[in-house]
C-alpha cells in the first residue's frame, strides 16, 4: 500500500482518449502523456526568466545562419521503460527513436492530429509522403534529406524555409519519442497505441479504465 502522504489524486474533467503522443489530442490525455514520454528539451520555470533547457537532449541545437539546418545532440543511457515488446532487452533512446517519431506524425494513416508541427517543413518529406498516398503505407526507411539520424545520438534537420521555433516546438510531448518495436508490437489499423504507452519518462501506465481510472 502506498503511503498515503505520497499519493497525489488528480480529478479530470472529462474522459481521457488515450496516450499515444502523436494520436492523442484531448488536454488530459496530454498531462498523462508528459509523465510518460520525454521531449528533447523542456522549460525551466523555475528560471527567472524561464528559459528552454535540454532533456533528452545534451544541449541546445546548432542553427545555420540562415535557420535552414539544425544538428541536435542526445544523451546517451536514456532507456524506455521495459516492455515486452523489447523482447527481455534493454531498449536505449537514440536518434532513429525520433526521427521515426517525427515521420509517424505526417504519416497519413496516422491522421496525426498534430500536423501543423512537421508538415511542409522538412526538405524532402513530402515525396516520399506523396508515395505514401498511392500505395497506403508510409515507408519509414525510405531516406530523407532532411531528416536524418546521421549516428546514434546525432539528428541533422533541413528545412524548406527558416523555422526559428523549433526548438520551443520540439519542448511538447507531441514530438517525442515512441520506440517502433512498441508500435508494431501494439499499434491498431491507423497505427494509434492508445492503451500501451511506453516512454523514458520517470513514470509508466499500471492500470486504465477509461473515464474511471489511471
Amino acid at each position: 500500500q502506498a503511503d498515503p502522504n505520497k499519493v497525489l489524486r488528480v480529478t479530470l474533467r472529462s474522459a481521457e482518449t488515450g496516450f499515444d503522443p502523436q494520436a492523442s489530442s484531448d488536454l488530459y490525455s496530454g498531462y498523462v502523456n508528459r509523465a510518460i514520454f520525454e521531449p528533447l528539451f523542456a522549460y525551466d520555470y523555475r528560471a527567472r526568466p524561464h528559459k528552454i533547457v535540454p532533456n533528452t537532449a545534451a544541449a541546445l541545437p546548432q542553427a545555420s545562419k540562415d535557420g535552414l539546418e539544425w544538428t541536435i545532440r542526445m544523451k546517451p543511457g536514456i532507456y524506455f521503460a521495459d516492455d515486452p515488446a523489447f523482447k527481455g532487452k534493454k531498449r536505449e533512446l537514440t536518434a532513429a527513436d525520433d526521427v521515426y517519431s517525427w515521420k509517424r506524425t505526417l504519416d497519413p494513416r496516422m491522421r496525426s492530429p498534430h500536423l501543423d508541427a512537421f508538415d511542409g517543413q522538412i526538405v524532402g518529406m513530402d515525396a516520399v509522403l506523396a508515395k505514401a498516398k498511392v500505395t497506403g503505407k508510409l515507408d519509414y526507411d525510405a531516406p530523407v534529406e532532411g531528416l536524418v539520424a546521421v549516428d546514434r545520438y546525432t539528428i541533422r534537420i533541413k528545412l524548406n524555409y527558416p523555422w526559428w521555433d523549433l526548438v520551443p516546438d520540439l519542448t511538447s510531448a507531441v514530438t517525442a519519442a515512441v520506440a517502433r518495436e512498441v508500435v508494431e508490437a501494439y499499434g491498431d489499423g491507423s497505427g494509434w497505441v492508445m492503451a500501451n504507452p511506453v516512454g523514458t519518462g520517470a513514470y509508466r501506465l499500471v492500470e486504465w479504465r477509461r473515464a474511471q481510472k489511471i
